[in-house]
């Protein structure tokens, strides 16, 4: 890589990468049993839509990124907070569809 050393950055690189973390949020959706949780998504589409591989493309899609955090049981989502707060609906309705499902209550609706 070719650029300033990592003695010297330039105050505009600084500024801007400051103002990009900025816009990053962090939202805890709460206690969701995060290493079970993750677990009982399956790896593909389930047929309805909803498996690992559309929770990853979403992610892409939204450029948010879903953690699942084994210690405390929690789920977070981490992005741009403008998209959090009216893009990632799908991500919210996804993870919910298999916290009630973890939790034993049918949430099928016929």
């Amino acid at each position: 890589l070719v650029g300033p050393s990592p003695d010297f950055i330039p105050d505009e690189w600084v500024k801007s990468a400051r103002l990009s973390l900025k816009k990053i949020k962090v939202e805890d959706l709460g206690y969701m049993n995060a290493s079970e949780l993750i677990g009982t998504i399956p790896e593909t589409d389930d047929g309805e839509g909803r498996g690992l591989s559309d929770l990853h493309s979403i992610e892409r899609k939204r450029l948010v990124k879903v953690i699942f955090d084994d210690v405390t049981g929690h789920v977070y989502l981490v992005g741009d907070s403008k998209k959090l707060e009216k893009k990632c609906f799908d991500l919210r309705n996804l993870l919910s569809h298999y916290y009630w499902r973890l939790s034993g209550k049918d949430v099928t609706f016929t």
